[in-house]
């Protein structure tokens, strides 16, 4: 090992390359805390308005959640000079990877659009649903998590749920 082109590496670029660890990792804390911040705020005034079903408002903070998050990220590659517009043909085509890999997600995700759309049931409707009977708790991007009466917390995929006879008993 060559200590001595180490020693240039430090004197040189270390401060640098010292600060921006510093900075990215204070933009993380604080970008972090900010989004939890942003989503509370939303949250509330989801709930404040009453307008909305609080199944349809978590499904939307969840995704501004993962919007939020992912930018924090770019945010963050960008302080340490990766060029974002490469970085999002990157992020592209591993997102057709990981959708080829993920099929099944996908299809759950998918089937949680209709079921927004649809709505079956809300959060708190008493249902049997993929084989299932419990109070509905919420209905996330990908599954929908029941309180058995047993007092089992169960989540069941979107795409069973949606592939299977939905009984709700508190509609009537």
């Amino acid at each position: 090992m060559n200590t001595e082109a180490i020693w240039t590496f430090v004197t040189t670029q270390g401060a640098d390359f010292g600060i921006k660890v510093i900075s990215a990792l204070l933009a993380w804390a604080i970008g972090r805390w900010l989004i939890g911040l942003a989503l509370k705020l939303v949250s509330g005034a989801l709930e404040r308005g009453k307008r909305m079903d609080p199944t349809l408002s978590n499904y939307l903070v969840s995704i501004l959640g993962v919007i939020l998050n992912i930018v924090l990220v770019l945010a963050i590659l960008d302080m340490f000079g990766v060029r974002t517009t490469s970085f999002a043909a990157l992020l592209a085509g591993a997102g057709l990877a990981i959708g080829t890999a993920w099929g099944g997600l996908l299809t759950h995700f998918a089937a949680g659009v209709f079921l927004q759309v649809m709505r079956p049931y809300r959060v708190g409707d008493f249902v049997n649903v993929g084989g299932v009977t419990g109070t509905v708790k919420e209905l996330g991007l990908f599954g929908t998590t029941l309180v058995t009466p047993d007092n089992t917390i169960t989540l069941v995929g979107n795409n069973k749920v949606l592939g299977d006879n939905i009984q709700n008993f508190s509609t009537l």
